[in-house]
């Protein structure tokens, strides 16, 4: 790669980045039927679905440049997350995690 090529690849690096739209698609996510069961089992497909959650919700909040996630654990985040996915079987773990960031920064976390 030339060195011109390569300037202009980190300068659209560089440029900032649209929030992410609700009708974004978006790799990874799983479905709430997935979350709930493989929760159920607590098997590695959890594992894997929780540590997508978490990386997912911590860049929706760096993208919104407000730190949503703080005084939140892991835990809470999960059990929030069965709650959603309990009362909503046919939605995503993507469309839960945007909901949860719009609850949390209706509450005032992020300031």
């Amino acid at each position: 790669m030339t060195h011109r090529a390569l300037l202009v690849l980190l300068t659209l690096a560089c440029l900032p980045v649209p929030a992410l739209a609700a009708d974004s698609s978006v790799r990874g996510a799983t479905s709430c039927g997935e979350w709930v069961s493989h929760r159920k089992k607590s098997d590695n497909l959890a594992l894997s679905n929780a540590s997508w959650l978490v990386g997912f919700l911590s860049g929706l909040s760096a993208g919104s440049k407000k730190d949503i996630l703080a005084g939140h654990d892991n835990a809470a985040i999960y059990s929030w997350m069965d709650n959603y996915c309990n009362r909503h079987p046919l939605k995503d773990t993507a469309s839960g995690a945007r909901d949860l960031m719009n609850e949390l920064l209706q509450k005032g976390a992020g300031k």
